[in-house]
């Protein structure tokens, strides 16, 4: 009881400190240089090439017809292992690449958006829950939109990540993904827009 109590303390305080973040603030290193020790809990996402195309993915809107709606930026994900984070990179681009939605660099002109990741992993009752939260950023460092969620898988272990395969990863990117640009596609006209 005193161990799951304990992860659930940890878990309010992810969220906390989660929420108390408006994206203003790199505090926790984010865009920066990571050293080794770090390499883990933040993981810089790879160059995708947005060449991909997803298989099997109900997104979001009409099906990429070629026409860009965004340009976006995703910083280094914090708190899930850099295998994991791999696998998400490559769904994010492949499903982003299909519905228009461009993976640039940090400081790209015309960028539409920041989107910052947010993860923790525990296992309770035989299964391990994963919670994601992720903040949009406006170009001016403001956060407009928050998508959160949680996937629940089999199994359970001392590390909570032993039990999360890529597959759960690429779920997490199609429901970000597709709610990203369900948000961008109701944004009041005011939103952030790439130039033609």
């Amino acid at each position: 009881m005193t161990k799951i109590l304990s992860r659930l303390a940890g878990m309010v305080c992810l969220l906390l400190l989660v929420a108390s973040c408006t994206g203003a603030d790199s505090s926790f290193g984010l865009g920066k240089t990571q050293d080794r020790s770090n390499a883990a809990a933040s993981a810089q996402f790879p160059s995708v090439d947005g060449t991909a195309q997803p298989g099997g993915v109900a997104a979001a809107g009409q099906p990429g017809n070629g026409q860009e709606i965004a340009r976006v930026y995703f910083a280094p994900v914090v708190g899930a292992p850099v295998p994991l984070v791999a696998a998400l990179s490559k769904r994010l681009g492949a499903v982003g690449s299909a519905n228009g939605v461009t993976l640039v660099p940090q400081g790209t002109p015309g960028m539409t958006n920041e989107i910052k990741g947010y993860f923790s992993a525990f296992t309770e009752n035989g299964s391990t829950s994963v919670i994601h939260v992720w903040d949009v950023v406006s170009p001016s460092g403001q956060r407009v939109h928050r998508i959160q969620g949680q996937e629940v898988v089999p199994g359970a272990s001392a590390d909570p990540w032993a039990s999360v395969a890529p597959e759960t990863m690429d779920s997490i990117a199609d429901k970000v993904m597709s709610q990203y640009i369900l948000w961008l596609r109701s944004a009041p006209p005011a939103a952030p827009q790439n130039p033609a």
